[in-house]
């Protein structure tokens, strides 16, 4: 057998090829020529690291995609000083890189800068320098740059609808050159980031008197902030995940919670398949109760999937979840614990989660003794005559019970205040 020698140990066990570093010389110069940025003084956000290139004639930008700045170079424009400033959040999303480009002559005099606003390149005046650095206004909780802060009130009806109301929020937007490495992203993940933004909505002043000085940002090289982005973005999402309170996710089930059983019409043709059934009453309300406070939703119910989507469907239900586990697919019925567990993997939540998760069924055998055994808060819907209305133990005794679906808000209001309040 074959015996590796220290020296194979060693490069078996060396990563792959670290990005360069910023040198010495690019670090000071960026530095020296560090934008301040002028923002709102109820900003939110706030620079939290910046990536540094230094481009020659014939280089394109290596973070910027949509357009070379070169194209805006004067005539004796030697190189380009190149900032990509990553935010720790944008008003909508929490991806957020915006830049700003430093034209330099052969001696490293600054002639012309350029910066960043949607995805377009503007011109800024020298008259933005002070002291060899360039001052620019900032679009509240959004960051696209402007030479002056009458750019950015003119664009104060826009921003205030964005910056104020939480259906305008996307949570991840992920460009296509990062989505490999953000696969760890789950719904979860998006919804926390849906509540953490929602959180962050203010009403901009327009008094641009917070700055940010750049050169006080911690400073790295372009090729570092690439590798570093989806790990900050995902630091950012287990933190969140830490400091969440209350409900994370609702489970459904479907018959006598949702849809009345004693309304199914089967098919002649294959056994068991559910062609239609009726709602219960205020089940509708219920979904969009959920919706509205937005809550992640998974069905977790016992039957074949195609009966699920005729009834869902028709009744428009199933377009309301956001996970579907069912005993089909899962190749077991509640109240097995993998029928549950799946319906987390899907959304993205964990084992420790359970107990900020609810369950909503009818039945105690299936729907309380399966949820309760995994930690899952319970609620039994005692509407409908088709099984046994009394508990056979303790998991079977549900922590709460209702007797209509819209009842379920009012519970998940209740222990949400109880999150507060601990």
């Amino acid at each position: 057998m074959h015996q590796d020698s220290t020296a194979d140990k060693e490069r078996s066990f060396r990563p792959a090829q670290l990005p360069e570093r910023i040198d010495a010389a690019t670090a000071l110069l960026a530095r020296q020529l560090a934008p301040i940025l002028l923002c709102d003084k109820l900003e939110p956000f706030e620079p939290a690291v910046v990536g540094i290139s230094h481009l020659k004639r014939g280089e394109t930008s290596p973070s910027f995609k949509h357009m070379n700045p070169f194209t805006r170079a004067p005539n004796r424009t030697f190189s380009i000083l190149e900032y990509a400033i990553w935010w720790n959040g944008d008003i909508q999303h929490l991806y957020e890189l915006d830049h700003v480009w430093i034209y330099l002559n052969e001696n490293n005099t600054p002639i012309h800068i350029t910066a960043s606003a949607h995805g377009e390149m503007i011109d800024i005046s020298q008259s933005n320098w002070q002291d060899r650095q360039i001052r620019l206004f900032c679009e509240p909780g959004k960051h696209a740059l402007a030479p002056t802060s009458a750019e950015i009130i003119e664009k104060r009806d826009w921003l205030n609808d964005v910056c104020t109301n939480p259906d305008k929020i996307i949570g991840f937007e992920i460009p296509t050159e990062f989505a490999d490495h953000m696969s760890f992203l789950s719904p979860y993940d998006d919804f926390l980031a849906h509540d953490y933004l929602r959180k962050k909505c203010f009403t901009p002043s327009y008094s641009f008197e917070k700055s940010f000085d750049l050169s006080k940002v911690p400073f790295v090289s372009w090729g570092e902030l690439e590798i570093l982005i989806p790990r900050l973005l995902r630091d950012q999402t287990e933190q969140l995940r830490k400091n969440k309170k209350g409900i994370k996710a609702v489970l459904l089930d479907s018959g006598d919670t949702l849809i009345d059983e004693g309304t199914r019409i089967y098919s002649e043709d294959r056994e068991n398949l559910v062609l239609s059934a009726k709602s219960i009453e205020t089940s509708r309300q219920l979904l969009e109760g959920l919706k509205e406070r937005g809550y992640l939703i998974a069905l977790v119910a016992d039957g074949l999937e195609q009966s699920f989507h005729n009834v869902l469907k028709k009744n428009g239900f199933w377009e309301k979840f956001d996970a579907i586990s069912i005993s089909e697919n899962c190749g077991i019925t509640k109240p097995s614990p993998r029928i549950f567990i799946e319906a987390l993997m899907q959304l993205g939540l964990r084992r420790e989660d359970t107990e900020h998760i609810v369950m909503l069924g009818d039945n105690l055998s299936r729907d309380i003794r399966g949820a309760k055994a995994l930690g899952i808060k319970t609620v039994w819907l005692d509407g409908a005559p088709r099984h046994d209305k009394t508990p056979k133990d303790d998991l079977e005794t549900p922590d709460y019970r209702i007797t209509r679906p819209i009842e379920l808000l009012d519970i998940i209001d209740q222990l949400e205040g109880e999150e507060t309040v601990d």
